[in-house]
């Protein structure tokens, strides 16, 4: 069964694919959205969402409070069922809160980033000087951007090529051995384990 079926099937809560790598969980007031994405016909669910809103008065805003251990433990279990029950392949993505993290498919996807960054028009070493993963968020960073108005476009293309990861950081580095901006994109915020995101979206 797809996703689109598993998602339009009745339950006692409201789960919605909203686009590319997005999953929204809906429960009472309170609204989670979660990275999900598809590899090697199984969908995968990032164990912790990166953005939280709660329903007031008609309209929506952003809820910045931790997500506990006690809803994860409510939450993505039943998420994962969700799908299972409707015969959907699922496996939950959790963040190590362990020692140094290494993900050596992160250098697949530094291949494909140069790819997209070609097909935007940069050139590494030109408008660019590296593409580095960043283990421990999962992701990756593009370091020595000169012209600021190149910062924009490369997060952009970025974020088409890898919709799943939610979380950009933009920086100047204006000393060290790569100075200029660097853009950051990764599937976990740079914050303690189990803490939510709540940067705009």
């Amino acid at each position: 069964m797809s996703i689109i079926a598993a998602l339009t099937k009745k339950w006692s809560y409201s789960v919605e694919n909203p686009g590319a790598g997005r999953l929204v969980y809906r429960e009472g007031n309170h609204e989670y959205t979660f990275p999900i994405y598809e590899e090697d016909g199984t969908w995968v669910l990032v164990g912790a969402p990166s953005s939280q809103r709660v329903h007031f008065f008609f309209s929506w805003y952003p809820c910045h409070r931790e997500f506990s251990a006690a809803a994860r433990e409510r939450i993505v279990p039943r998420i994962a069922e969700h799908f299972r029950m409707s015969g959907v392949r699922v496996r939950v993505f959790e963040q190590d809160c362990g020692d140094f993290q290494f993900h050596p498919e992160l250098f697949e996807h530094r291949s494909r980033a140069a790819e997209l960054l070609e097909t935007a028009g940069y050139t590494w070493f030109s408008d660019f000087s590296s593409i580095e993963p960043v283990h421990e968020e999962y992701g990756l960073e593009i370091c020595g951007i000169l012209n600021e108005g190149d910062v924009g476009p490369i997060a952009e293309a970025l974020q088409r090529g890898f919709p799943h990861w939610h979380h950009q950081r933009i920086c100047l580095q204006d000393h060290g051995r790569e100075p200029g901006w660097t853009v950051s994109l990764c599937m976990f915020p740079a914050r303690p384990c189990g803490m939510g995101w709540h940067d705009a979206d």
